[in-house]
């Protein structure tokens, strides 16, 4: 992680200075309920005054898997919703990164989106064992269940081990073993024979649904070692293949350069220039930047301007950390000579100046002798300084994180403009979008904090899923003078947005609690030491623009009205957020208009009990619970028990206050569990005795339901080893020693803290596993 000096003071100029807006006082709310679904029935108990400090149980109530007031996952899986988005592209399972090739499938007048996955989850091995999942779309809001296309290794010793990003193009009828018309898939990948990066080739037989007939008979079409490929003899990757002068044409990420190469029949390829070394350095395809290694993801694709002049675009990924710039996609303009290689016209520029807009993919011609009037592009929301270093499921310091993890943005519609930049604007044609709420006036006329900023609106409790448009004027024919932040707000993490209409210059900051160490530190100070990530929008001197924002679990994605954008990823499990929007108005002459409302299906989370004045009280000293949920929950809740247990001649004992001590199932009067209901640890249960089932002991409940024994008063294990106590983070508590031979008592199964197992010997206190006597 970088700093760059000469940004250090930097601040956005205005009559007033901008930096005040870092100052914000809370403020007075403008109150706009967000529209509330019903609730689902829920397990409510109560939790202990001692409690109330633990995230886990502060008082809120708990649905869907969610507590801690929808701040806290309690057990993500490889399939959990904690991060499943309302309207982007998320992967159902496991982790997922880099778009491929978007592919327009006429038959079925679809678009089928390639991505890369994992099956193992979010476990920081994010380059092993990936395959290629594919979905289709009509609209790029809905998607269809995924399917593997290309598995995650080959049959033969010298086949990928890891399948890595590559490019899928249609047989003219000139590659050798496969159909015309048949789409083939070139890809990277890691070999079986030594972890290194090789490129292999695939075709399908199905349209593309998967790539099942391997090429070459399994072996690499280029491969890193070959003395005329990658310089490094290291990277050797994401192959970009498109038909140039009756040839095929290959693009490949080799460390520092690109490799260009040439095939006539798809399987044997050579330097697409003899003469040469065949490459595209980084001082021509990252001409007027600062160059920081590797380069990824090559995409090149032929574009018309409105003006009928046809250009080629180089699209790969790439970052400059010595100008303030993280990774992302980059674009150049230029020409391809008859070998096909790429010659710059103008300096390159960010796709999108956001830190989270990677790995992406462009639709558009396989055959780049036909010009697109337009592409359409989608990215992997993420960057490799922080998403693939653990996120949490919670805003506290357990050490609990999401396995399932991979977004993908908005779709977006690219144009090349008379000035070789480009534009994008969102494709949401059948985005559906609630009922919302509109505010405007003067600014003037708002409420000003101490800093003489007007707060325009101030939102709570808003959906996570939203959109925002927000478009500001004058009264007369000036330019609008002041600066603007928007700010989202979601428990302790923030993202805040400033931007100078005078200037076009903006901030972008935020923090994330679901972070930790360095990747918490290089997403919330950025590369500005602490002042997070400067831009130039190219919007200036205006009377009147018009700044739209779409929100969803996953990310924020700011879209200006000359066609930049901003992506930027976020980590709350929340579904809710609350927004403020602020304005200075140093000539009394500015105006706004902002709408808002939810857009996409609702999220699937934590959801509040309405009208319930006891939901965050934990005043009650009832064991009230109802089990008509299947959902994994737990306190603080109170709905009055239906009946005590009717069988009391055959319990042993009364009524009385017991605490757990271990995460519980139900179980029903013949020991079988009830569905997925668990209760927390730490909970007060009101039992009423105790129950032998099928030999077993069980805490009899209310309502005729029951919980092991084992999970309330506990187990006796001896030690076979001196053991160290640990806290539920899995860290040393103190240095108090049990010694070998001791009898412990312990609750329920044992629990996994990082990897490895313990047991339950109290609150906050675990025993590895290991050092007890194996029975």
């Amino acid at each position: 992680m970088a700093s760059v000096n000469k940004h250090v003071n930097y601040k956005l100029i205005t009559s007033i200075a901008a930096a005040t807006l870092l100052g914000l006082i809370e403020l007075q709310s403008q109150t706009v309920k967000a529209e509330v679904n019903a609730t689902p029935l829920i397990i409510q108990q109560r939790v202990n005054q001692d409690d109330n400090n633990d995230p886990l149980f502060n008082g809120a109530d708990v649905s869907n898997g969610y507590t801690d007031k929808g701040y806290t996952y309690v057990e993500p899986t490889l399939t959990s919703p904690e991060r499943q988005d309302s309207y982007h592209l998320t992967t159902n399972q496991g982790w997922s990164n880099d778009l491929q090739t978007i592919n327009y499938n006429q038959k079925d007048n679809n678009y089928n989106l390639y991505y890369l996955h994992t099956e193992g989850g979010a476990n920081g091995n994010a380059t092993g064992g990936q395959n290629w999942q594919r979905v289709t779309t009509k609209d790029f809001t809905h998607f269809s269940k995924p399917n593997t296309a290309i598995q995650d290794k080959g049959n033969i010793k010298d086949a990928w081990g890891s399948a890595w990003t590559g490019s899928i193009i249609t047989n003219k009828g000139n590659i050798t073993g496969v159909p015309k018309g048949a789409q083939v898939a070139y890809f990277s990948g890691l070999s079986i024979k030594d972890k290194q990066q090789n490129i292999w080739a695939a075709w399908s037989d199905n349209d593309g649904q998967s790539f099942d007939h391997i090429l070459y008979n399994g072996f690499p079409v280029i491969d890193h070692y070959w003395d005329w490929t990658s310089k490094n003899k290291s990277d050797e990757r994401d192959p970009s293949v498109f038909y140039w002068h009756n040839k095929l044409i290959m693009y490949a990420a080799e460390g520092n350069d690109l490799g260009v190469y040439q095939s006539a029949d798809g399987l044997h390829w050579s330097k697409a220039n003899p003469e040469n070394e065949s490459k595209v350095y980084n001082d021509q395809y990252f001409k007027g930047l600062k160059f920081e290694a590797p380069v990824e993801c090559p995409v090149v694709r032929s574009m018309k301007i409105a003006n009928g002049t046809v250009k080629q675009v180089l699209f790969f990924g790439a970052k400059s950390p010595q100008d303030g710039q993280t990774t992302g996609t980059y674009y150049i303009v230029g020409h391809l000579d008859n070998n096909g290689i790429f010659f710059p016209e103008n300096d390159v520029k960010r796709l999108d100046q956001g830190t989270d807009y990677y790995g992406a993919n462009f639709s558009g011609s396989d055959d780049l002798s036909k010009a697109d009037d337009s592409l359409i592009s989608m990215a992997w929301v993420g960057n490799w300084n922080y998403i693939n270093s653990g996120i949490k499921t919670n805003q506290e310091d357990m050490p609990v994180t999401s396995k399932r993890l991979g977004a993908y943005t908005l779709a977006r519609k690219l144009v090349l403009n008379n000035d070789n930049t480009i534009s994008s604007t969102p494709i949401t044609t059948n985005l559906e979008e609630k009922s919302g709420n509109e505010v405007n006036g003067n600014v003037s006329s708002k409420r000003v904090d101490e800093n003489g900023n007007h707060e325009l609106v101030n939102l709570k409790k808003q959906p996570a899923n939203s959109k925002y448009v927000l478009h500001f004027s004058t009264k007369n024919n000036e330019n609008y003078n002041g600066a603007v932040q928007i700010k989202f707000t979601q428990g302790k993490d923030n993202n805040s947005i400033i931007f100078n209409p005078a200037n076009g210059q903006y901030r972008v900051y935020g923090n994330s609690s679901e972070l930790t160490g360095a990747a918490a530190d290089y997403y919330k100070n950025g590369l500005y030491s602490g002042l997070g990530y400067r831009n130039d929008s190219g919007l200036k001197d205006k009377q009147d623009f018009t700044l739209t924002i779409y929100t969803d679990k996953d990310s924020i994605e700011l879209f200006f009205p000359n066609g930049e954008t901003y992506t930027m990823a976020r980590f709350c499990v929340n579904n809710i957020q609350d927004v403020s929007i602020l304005s200075q108005d140093p000539n009394k002459n500015n105006k706004f208009n902002i709408s808002f409302n939810q857009v996409g299906p609702d999220l699937v989370g934590y959801v509040a009990k309405p009208n319930d004045s006891k939901a965050s009280s934990g005043n009650t000293d009832n064991n009230n619970i109802d089990f008509n949920s299947n959902n994994i929950v737990t306190p603080d809740n109170y709905v009055k028990p239906e009946k005590e247990p009717n069988n009391m001649a055959e319990i042993k004992g009364t009524a009385s206050n017991s605490q757990l001590m271990h995460n519980a199932y139900i179980y029903d009067q013949n020991g079988k569990k009830i569905s997925n209901i668990i209760l927390q640890a730490y909970s007060i249960l009101k039992t009423y005795g105790t129950k032998m089932i099928n030999g077993k002991k069980y805490f009899v409940l209310s309502n005729d339901h029951y919980i092991a024994a084992g999970n309330i008063s506990g187990s006796k294990r001896k030690l076979s080893h001196n053991a160290y106590i640990y806290n539920k983070c899995g860290k040393r508590s103190g240095k108090r020693v049990l010694k070998k031979n001791k009898r412990v008592n312990t609750y329920g199964s044992a629990k996994k803290i990082n990897g490895k197992k313990y047991y339950a010997i109290g609150k906050n206190k675990f025993i590895k596993k290991a050092n007890f006597q194996i029975k």
